[in-house]
Order: structure tokens, then C-alpha cells, then sequence
């Protein structure tokens, strides 16, 4: 089997997608099923999947320092797919995989990971010009793809109530994570710990984006409600890069720092998230909406409980293994919270039953249905 993966999720500050991306070219260039694998990104083949982020230097600056607004956009789109056309030609025997949603005309068998559906049911949620340029190529991509992926089940039944696409032709392939995410000890995690003066299983970890899906503002309104001597023993530690739509957001956290109730890291290096995950008391996902919620599975094989959300794939990633909340509530989420700190038995029954929940996720599992789906 031939196959050629766009890598341009590769870019630092790395996203959900982004690890994915990096994590499926990993280990299919392992694959003995694959007889060649092209990486391609922008506008070039990758030789090498571990300099990806290195050719992807201008892209990550590119969102940083410029608009990434309607136009931006589509121009860098339209580059892209002319390049890749001229690239491809004589091609048509591999298998074109976009991980990120939308496929470049391609004349072999083209396959694409819709992660979620949240471009749909949470677009108040995002910038416009991001909802504009999906409206107009999910369409196109749904034409041209012979397979599609997603990361769970309720984003496959999502995909087939939302769009007359074929049941079969829709294979889930549940996320991974790195062996890198363990329980370490307290020793392990003390260097970490230091830098950002936390003390070990003394913190409410928060892992995400500063965008509105995230559910950030209610999780910080919910914290300010515990009683004082739990937020004081127990720091709301915040862990993740800037998103999109966050200014209100930004000065919520700002305020709350300004008054010592929260800490806030911005983006840390993985080696730090694995000693954070495995140091905090707990983890805290009460997104408005994940098709897998990455954090979920990492702080389970970290050996830490986790609160997240009832709604859209949170519950079934968990497996029952996590402290459900209602997103929208944010009294609940904070009683969820404190039960949490104080119910000493059921957090380590949450802890020891989610690390072995997690050992059921593995990147290997996720690259092996993912060839399948290739057909």
C-alpha cells in the first residue's frame, strides 16, 4: 500500500490534531503494509516526518502575526492544492489521507479525519472566516472522499445524521497516547514542579485551549465558588496556547490572576504536561463539546482523575471511569469539583479504574484501523 499523509497540522504551538498528525506518520512509516509513505506540507514532499515543524516555521508564524482571516486563507488554500496537483500527478496508485477535515483534489482514493462536528453545533464558537472556508469545502471533501475517520462513535452517528453519507464507509479509529504519559513520582515530577511552584497532588489541572468550546469561563466561575481552604490548598492551574475568540476570556484570567485565585502556564513542553498530568489531583475538561477530548485519556494513563463533560464523546471516551458534569451548569461543575477534593475513596477508585481504562488506547490500535480504513 501507498500512502501520502498532509502533515501541515505539524505546526508549534502543537494542537489535538497536530500530535495526531505527527503521532499516525510515526508509526506508519513503521508499517511493513506500507510499501511508501510521502509526507506533504503546504507546498513540498517532507522527507523526514521530525522536521516537519521546521519546514512548518512559516506557517506557525503566519497565525501568529498576520489574520488568518477569509482571504489569508484562501489564498493559502487555493497555493496549496495547485502544488499538490502538479506534485501528485502520476500518483493516482496511493492513498491521499487528509487528518485535518479537508481533502486537496486528489485523482486516487482519497480518505479524511472529520475529528468532530463542531463547525456545526458550536459555531458561535468560532471565527467566521474559518466557518466560511468549512461551509465551502466540507461539501467538496465529502464528495471526493472514499473513506472518512473519525476518533468515536458519536462523531461517526453525528456524521450520519448530519450528511447522506455511507455508514460503512465511516471507520473509527480511537485516539492514542504516548507511553510518555505515566504515573511518576513525586522525585520524577519535582524539577517541574518547582519551576512553576506547585506542590505535588496539591492542583486542579486544566488542559486546553483558550477558545469558547473549551468551557474555560464557566471552569473559572465554578473554581471561585469552592470553599475558600479547597482553593487555597488546591490551585486552578491553567495549561494550554492562546485560541481564537478568547478577549473576553483573556481578561477574565487576567482578573483572577491579578487576585492569586488561579495559575496560568500558557503552552508548556510535553515533558512538563507529563509531569503536570501526573502531579495534579485532578483534571479538568468540561468542554461544551469534544469528539474525543485528548486530556481525558492522558490524564487517566497518568494515574489522575478526571472531571469532564456529559455531552458529545466525552462520556464514552471516559468509559465511566470520570466525574460527569453539565457544561452549562456552572453550580454543578463546582459541586462536581468538590466532591472530587474531599471524596478521598472515590478518587483513587477513579484514578487506579481510569489508568487501566487507558492502556486500551494506543497509538498503535489507532494507526492499524487506520490502515484499514485506507481499504
Amino acid at each position: 500500500m501507498k500512502v501520502i499523509l498532509n502533515v501541515d497540522a505539524i505546526t508549534y504551538p502543537l494542537t489535538g490534531i497536530g500530535h495526531y498528525t505527527q503521532a499516525l506518520g510515526q508509526q506508519l512509516a513503521h508499517q511493513p503494509s506500507i510499501t511508501q509513505l510521502k509526507l506533504f506540507s503546504a507546498d513540498q514532499w517532507i522527507e523526514d516526518i521530525s522536521t516537519t515543524a521546521e519546514h512548518n516555521q512559516w506557517l506557525s508564524q503566519i497565525r501568529q502575526h498576520v489574520p488568518f482571516k477569509a482571504l489569508a486563507l484562501n489564498l493559502y488554500a487555493k497555493r496549496r492544492a495547485a502544488k499538490f496537483k502538479r506534485l501528485t500527478v502520476g500518483l493516482h496508485d496511493h492513498t491521499f489521507h487528509s487528518p485535518n477535515f479537508v481533502l486537496m483534489p486528489f485523482e486516487g482514493r482519497s480518505v479524511a479525519t472529520f475529528h468532530d462536528l463542531s463547525f456545526i453545533h458550536y459555531r458561535h464558537t468560532q471565527p467566521q472566516y474559518r466557518l466560511q472556508f468549512l461551509d465551502r469545502e466540507i461539501p467538496k471533501t465529502l464528495a471526493q472522499a472514499d473513506a472518512l475517520i473519525t476518533p468515536s462513535e458519536f462523531v461517526k452517528q453525528d456524521i450520519i445524521k448530519q450528511f447522506t453519507y455511507p455508514a460503512h464507509n465511516i471507520h473509527v479509529t480511537p485516539l492514542g497516547v504516548s507511553a510518555d504519559f505515566k504515573p511518576y513520582t513525586e522525585a520524577q515530577c519535582a524539577e517541574t514542579l518547582q519551576t512553576h511552584q506547585l506542590q505535588h497532588k496539591n492542583f486542579i489541572l486544566s488542559v486546553a485551549t483558550t477558545e469558547p468550546r473549551k468551557n474555560l469561563s464557566r471552569l473559572l466561575v465554578a473554581y471561585t465558588q469552592l470553599p475558600e481552604t479547597l482553593r487555597k490548598s488546591h490551585p486552578l492551574v491553567l495549561v494550554g496556547s492562546k485560541g481564537w475568540l478568547n478577549q473576553d476570556l483573556e481578561q477574565q484570567i487576567k482578573s483572577l490572576l491579578n487576585q492569586g485565585q488561579i495559575i496560568s502556564l500558557g503552552y508548556v513542553n510535553q515533558q512538563q504536561l507529563q509531569h503536570l498530568y501526573a502531579a495534579a489531583k485532578l483534571t479538568a475538561l468540561p468542554s461544551l463539546y469534544e469528539g474525543f477530548g485528548l486530556p481525558i485519556i492522558e490524564s487517566m494513563a497518568s494515574g489522575t482523575a478526571v472531571l469532564t463533560s456529559e455531552d458529545s464523546a466525552m462520556q464514552e471516551v471516559a468509559g465511566g471511569h470520570a466525574m460527569l458534569c453539565d457544561p452549562l451548569d456552572v453550580h454543578h461543575i463546582a459541586g462536581c469539583l468538590q466532591q472530587m477534593l474531599e471524596d478521598h475513596t472515590w478518587l483513587l477508585n477513579a484514578q487506579t479504574n481510569g489508568l487501566s481504562h487507558s492502556k486500551q488506547f494506543s497509538w498503535d490500535n489507532c494507526t492499524n484501523k487506520t490502515i484499514q480504513a485506507y481499504g
